[in-house]
């Protein structure tokens, strides 16, 4: 088992949205969710293609200026906050992040340290340690040397987690953090999240597989046309009844016979 990676002092941290409303245009993309996240938890965000779930993780990360409502952290506005100060609280990993220039890439994870850096204050020996801990809880040190241009996508979206773990955040915000990786990348990173959270950072992903979703996740919250419908344990927000009203699918749940555990499946 690796090290436990870049975490900063999380427990006692929250975040709070409160009756929050997001417009673009005419449009309501998000209407009236208030929603608590505690340092230490581990949360997926499900619900159809359209239903807000990335617009929701943006406005979160305070992208996203809210018609209605306020986005807090540890009881602070966003509003209030430096885009700064916001990047050394919370980090956000994207569905897809370009980065057109062929920086090696230990240099692009280590400009997840920027927040705790001055203008032109050159990288001190935390900060090295840091992006060698967030290389290393990602499996990506034997890239370190390479060029971001020349990596592949699944090992692009590993770089870029690392990158967010080197900016040590309270919370972790991702979005579809196992696309491009094959089935040992998503277990990894899977248990990387989980043990991320025991260690008391918060940490939330908008997740399109939803059997991942229900095993890995204890907490989900279900959109459904930008309205918060479920949330709560995995097998009392997505019943079987959910699922073929939400999603229009068939689903049936058993039970991991070693474990225990709730299995969802989807027969054809």
């Amino acid at each position: 088992m690796i090290a436990s990676p870049c975490a900063a002092d999380t427990a006692a941290h929250t975040l709070t949205l409160q009756h929050i409303t997001y417009q673009a245009g005419k449009r309501q993309i998000l209407k009236d969710i208030s929603l608590h996240v505690s340092g230490g938890e581990l949360i997926a965000i499900v619900g159809c293609n359209g239903a807000g779930k990335s617009t929701l993780l943006h406005v979160i990360a305070g992208l996203l200026p809210v018609s209605q409502g306020d986005v807090r952290l540890d009881g602070q506005p966003l509003s209030h906050l430096t885009r700064k100060a916001i990047a050394r609280q919370m980090a956000l990993l994207p569905q897809q992040a370009r980065i057109d220039f062929g920086f090696q890439v230990h240099d692009v994870v280590r400009m997840g340290r920027h927040p705790h850096r001055g203008r032109f204050r050159s990288a001190s020996p935390h900060d090295e340690a840091t992006v060698h801990r967030a290389m290393a809880a990602t499996g990506t040190e034997c890239l370190a040397q390479r060029l971001i241009t020349e990596v592949s996508g699944g090992e692009r979206q590993l770089i870029l987690l690392a990158q967010a773990l080197a900016q040590e955040p309270q919370f972790l915000l991702l979005d579809e953090p196992t696309a491009n990786l094959d089935i040992a990348h998503q277990r990894h990173v899977m248990q990387l999240l989980q043990r991320l959270a025991r260690d008391g950072m918060g940490v939330v992903a908008v997740m399109h597989d939803l059997s991942m979703a229900v095993r890995c996740f204890p907490r989900l919250i279900l959109l459904d046309d930008g309205v918060v419908v479920g949330d709560g344990p995995p097998i009392e927000v997505l019943s079987v009844e959910t699922i073929k009203r939400v999603f229009r699918v068939q689903a049936r749940f058993s039970r991991d016979q070693e474990h225990g555990e709730p299995l969802l499946w989807f027969p054809v």
